[in-house]
């Protein structure tokens, strides 16, 4: 039969021997766990209002619990929990959560806010580094939990949908245990009256986590990440975006350095001296000139070049009988080529028709429309 975990003080944790492993197995105490999170919380502001220690009969495997004093809502206080062991069955797991004051009971996230480490090479560092990380985002994860709640307590149960949820946590995901689940069943035949709707989400949620204090160390932190996990699965909380606090600053004045150029001497140029950059560019246009770029010095006639084209001599008499006589001179004639016009690929696609375009351009576009069953206000999400 596992062992049960039971309350002790914060002395019996740290008096308990330590384990005599391998060389390879690097020992996470519980006092060193314990010291680092008084430590770290205080450094980022937080103070303890309560603490809570678990453990089993050997102590082992052991939790801790310990409320802060940051809250937005009477109801719901921030809390960071961990649990370590010394017998290699559970490995150290820290989280950031919510303390429900009404219960007394704890509230985590079920995808968020979780850190496991093995007890292996640099697994006391890397607990430093972590539980840090893990309360620099406290704010984080308490503002989404908060949410979470408010969100339960305006959903009301009947008596067939505690049963459904219930059955799907004992049967299903084998969260509770035969008398976790005699525990639920009888808070759903006398509800808690210190809530408000004793039919709300919120109280069924609470009958859980009060079942879960009865669950073995070993199971209990994520028992209960799977209970939150579950139901948000259920129910679609929304995600809340968590703007972190602007930190005013001070200007400081800039500082204006002035800096002094010292100009160097003007040099002389050598006129005999050649610039071997100015060769290179001269070679380089001569090779890489196109033969149709080459610019070439216009030709100049000469006078007699208009005889060396004469074929022929026409004669032509008028009608007062004067005879005339006048060279036939062959010009050439330079026939410009037609100038083509070459299209860009953005003129081609311009003159396309707007049609033509449209059956290329692919259709993303997503049908939002709520099916019959979901307009149903009766509607309830298929659990099965």
């Amino acid at each position: 039969m596992p062992k049960r975990i039971s309350e002790c003080s914060k002395a019996h944790l740290i008096n308990v021997p330590l384990p005599q492993h391998g060389s390879t197995y690097t020992v996470i105490s519980h006092q060193f766990v314990i010291d680092y999170v008084h430590q770290a919380l205080a450094t980022a502001g937080f103070v303890i209002l309560h603490e809570e220690y678990r453990c089993t009969a050997d102590g082992q495997i052991a939790q801790g619990i310990h409320k802060l004093s940051y809250n937005n809502d009477p109801e719901l206080s921030m809390m960071f929990a961990w649990t370590n062991s010394y017998n290699k069955q559970i490995k150290f797991k820290c989280i950031v959560g919510a303390y429900i004051e009404t219960s007394s009971t704890v509230m985590v996230s079920g995808d968020m806010g979780v850190w496991i480490r093995k007890h292996m090479g640099t697994a006391d560092t890397e607990t430093k580094d972590t539980i840090d990380e893990q309360i620099k985002n406290a704010h984080q994860y308490y503002t989404q939990l908060l949410s979470d709640k408010n969100e339960m307590v305006d959903k009301t149960l009947d008596k067939r949908k505690k049963a459904q949820l219930l059955g799907i946590l004992f049967a299903e995901y084998g969260v509770l245990t035969t008398e976790q689940a005699s525990i639920v069943k009888n808070f759903i035949d006398r509800p808690m009256k210190n809530f408000t709707n004793p039919d709300s989400l919120w109280t069924f949620y609470n009958a859980v986590t009060i079942a879960l204090q009865q669950s073995h160390p070993r199971t209990w932190m994520e028992d209960q990440r799977v209970l939150h996990y579950f139901i948000d699965s259920i129910y679609k909380f929304p995600k809340q975006v968590y703007t972190a606090p602007v930190v005013a600053v001070e200007p400081v004045e800039d500082v204006v350095e002035e800096t002094v150029t010292l100009e160097a001497p003007e040099e002389i140029p050598d006129p005999n001296q050649i610039n071997i950059f100015d060769v290179i560019e001269e070679e380089e246009m001569a090779v890489c000139l196109p033969p149709a770029e080459i610019i070439e010095e216009p030709e100049v006639e000469s006078e007699f070049a208009a005889e060396d084209n004469i074929d022929d001599v026409i004669q032509y008499t008028d009608p007062a009988g004067n005879t005339f006589e006048a060279p036939v001179v062959d010009t050439p004639v330079s026939i410009e080529e037609p100038k083509t016009e070459k299209l860009s690929l953005d003129d081609i696609l311009i003159r396309l028709p707007n049609e033509e375009k449209a059956k290329e351009e692919p259709d993303f576009s997503l049908d939002f429309t709520p099916s019959d069953e979901e307009e149903d206000s009766d509607f309830i999400p298929d659990l099965f």
